[in-house]
């Protein structure tokens, strides 16, 4: 898939993961499907925005594979997982993070919560082209930000697409796996994307998948 970074950023694969993670937000469009693949195995997801709900979490999804049970178990882990952790980290870690971290198409995203030792916290938007679930989005960023000292909230997910050329976002469906908590929704994840990417049309729906 093209890859793009504002200014001139080096590869982000010729990085170690955790400097990635720490890099100017505007250098990381499109570093999502690196680090994510490097950490997490991945298969082949491309989806439209548009298209109707499915009706159980055992339908498959035409555009990828079919969510189990067993994989709604393993999300609910890592979900309970990162809420359960406490926070050691400084405020000036976390004005480090990239806002958002995504490639360029369509693919499959989630909003995280991510504080410090003083309560303050930030929204951020993760998703990666070809991930077969939102666990695969989330989990290397979850681990990599427990570690480094982060209180860390899954708070949903659902589907975002990246015209580049168009400078157009689109947040639209829903995720099997994260469904939203309360209070959170792709309103979030616009507003988060707008900040990020100024210039952009940024649109969301809850509808399609």
């Amino acid at each position: 898939s093209f890859r793009f970074a504002f200014w001139c950023v080096p590869p982000p694969l010729l990085r170690p993961w955790s400097a990635l993670l720490r890099r100017p937000m505007a250098s990381f469009a499109g570093a999502g499907t690196d680090l994510a693949r490097s950490m997490a195995g991945a298969g082949a997801v491309s989806m439209a925005v548009t298209g109707g709900q499915t009706s159980s979490p055992a339908e498959a999804d035409s555009n990828g594979p079919t969510t189990s049970e067993q994989d709604l178990r393993e999300a609910a882990a890592m979900r309970d997982e990162a809420k359960a952790s406490g926070a050691s980290v400084s405020d000036a870690a976390l004005a480090e993070l990239p806002a958002v971290i995504i490639d360029e198409g369509a693919f499959k995203y989630v909003l995280m919560k991510v504080a410090t030792a003083s309560g303050t916290s930030r929204y951020l938007v993760r998703g990666t082209e070809g991930a077969a679930y939102h666990k695969d989005v989330a989990l290397p960023y979850m681990r990599a930000y427990l570690a480094q000292g982060f209180q860390v909230e899954i708070l949903g997910g659902g589907r975002i697409s990246h015209q580049k050329d168009e400078k157009k976002i689109m947040l639209y469906g829903f995720s099997y796996g994260f469904p939203w908590e309360d209070g959170a929704g792709h309103f979030i994840s616009s507003m988060v994307c707008r900040g990020a990417f100024p210039g952009y049309s940024v649109e969301w729906s809850d509808e399609g998948y």
